[in-house]
């Protein structure tokens, strides 16, 4: 049978969400399409080379802790699952994934739909059509050829338009076939929970032992089965997105918790500094009143004496100026007649001379400070708060927490 395109088909670009298939497609270690890939327990997919190199890494560094042990455990790189890959083995030895594969190829084909190539003939054509019986891509020579033969009459044929069209998706995909007999696998054995080939069901699947069904016969009710699955993935996502949302408002919340702290702290610090400030203006004001009343008590007799001494200071420059003005402008008869008053000033002058003519005191007022050390030590700052967290208990019935105790 063979499908050709109608003229109303729509060639344009599929609205299908391509997006998706290629954050689905991606390697999370070196965030490009998959090639080769491995599939891990968890579902998440990785290239060959990059799970490889991984495992590789990792064996190395845990070898180390280890001392000198292979270790065959190791955590997915998307979600850390563990995965085993045991002593000897590699990750070339682990099965691919079918599903992903033709996922891949159906990325490919709507990505590079320009540049797919014959599969069929060695000129390596641009294809313009694929044999989904085949599971090859045609150029318009070999479809023609392929077409031609009568044996090949009942073959599904897609143009490459019709291939990228949503309804024709479950048909592009290739279809899986026994490593061991390199047939398709149309049999599903319940017993063994495995696809297996018409060969399989005869060697190593033989009834009554093994109950198999074709495949057309069970995959409503693993579809159902995936459903239920995909049902408990999402409840479970979702609890999971929940929970996230609660850690990240308490993180949030920690942080905004912690910036009030340092607030707090910085209030109370500055609190305490002017508290400080005004205390030790005030003290410092009173030691300025003792050294104001001890400067009061030490200055009246120095300004006494200073002030006799000027007195004294002014009768002797007075006489002095008096007694060089005669010599040097007095007549021969004022100088005969003034000469006894001033010797006579000159003897008494003596007498008036004050009996201590130097300072009462040397002026001395002395601070003897305490070492600031041993004053800030007797301040008590170690006893200023108390910084704690909270203990919490989640009440599941009020779908809420409540504080238990400060720790």
């Amino acid at each position: 049978m063979v499908i050709k395109s109608q003229s109303n088909m729509a060639t344009a670009s599929d609205p299908a969400p391509v997006k998706q298939w290629e954050t689905l497609l991606e390697c999370s270690i070196c965030t490009e399409t998959l090639t080769q890939p491995r599939t891990l327990s968890c579902f998440h997919s990785f290239c060959k080379h990059c799970l490889d190199n991984f495992v590789a890494t990792h064996r190395k560094e845990l070898a180390v802790k280890a001392k000198a042990k292979v270790p065959e455990i190791f955590e997915c790189p998307a979600c850390r699952t563990e995965f085993h890959v045991k002593e000897g083995e590699s990750i070339e030895e682990m099965p691919s994934n079918h599903f992903i594969n033709n996922m891949l190829e159906l990325l490919t084909l709507k990505q590079q739909s320009q540049r797919i190539k014959c599969q069929s003939c060695k000129a390596q054509e641009p294809a313009t059509s694929r044999c989904i019986s085949c599971e090859k891509y045609l150029c318009e020579k070999c479809l023609t050829d392929h077409n031609n033969f009568a044996a090949l009459s009942d073959h599904v044929v897609l143009t490459l338009e019709e291939l990228a069209k949503p309804e024709n998706r479950a048909k592009a995909k290739g279809k899986p076939r026994c490593e061991k007999h390199d047939k398709v696998l149309k049999f599903y054995c319940e017993t063994c929970k495995v696809l297996v080939c018409r060969y399989c069901v005869d060697v190593s699947h033989p009834r009554p032992e093994h109950l198999f069904f074709p495949l057309a016969d069970v995959v409503v009710q693993h579809k159902e089965a995936l459903k239920t699955s995909s049902a408990i993935f999402e409840q479970q996502m979702n609890e999971a997105v929940q929970s996230n949302l609660k850690i990240e408002h308490a993180m949030e919340a920690l942080k905004n918790n912690k910036a009030k702290s340092k607030d707090a702290i910085m209030h109370q610090q500055q609190e305490i500094l002017n508290a400080l400030t005004k205390l030790l203006e005030k003290e410092a004001a009173a030691l300025f009143n003792v050294v104001d009343n001890k400067y009061n008590q030490a200055i009246k007799p120095l300004m006494k004496q200073q002030a006799d001494v000027k007195d004294y200071l002014e009768k002797a420059k007075s006489s002095l100026d008096f007694a060089k003005n005669i010599i040097s402008n007095g007549s021969v008869d004022e100088i005969i007649s003034l000469k006894h008053e001033v010797e006579e000033k000159a003897g008494s002058i003596k007498k008036e001379r004050p009996e201590l003519m130097g300072p009462v005191h040397n002026g001395t007022i002395e601070y003897q400070a305490k070492p600031s050390k041993n004053t800030i030590e007797n301040i008590k700052l170690n006893d200023l708060g108390k910084i704690g967290t909270y203990t919490y208990r989640y009440l599941y019935n009020f779908n809420c927490y409540i504080a238990t105790s400060l720790i």
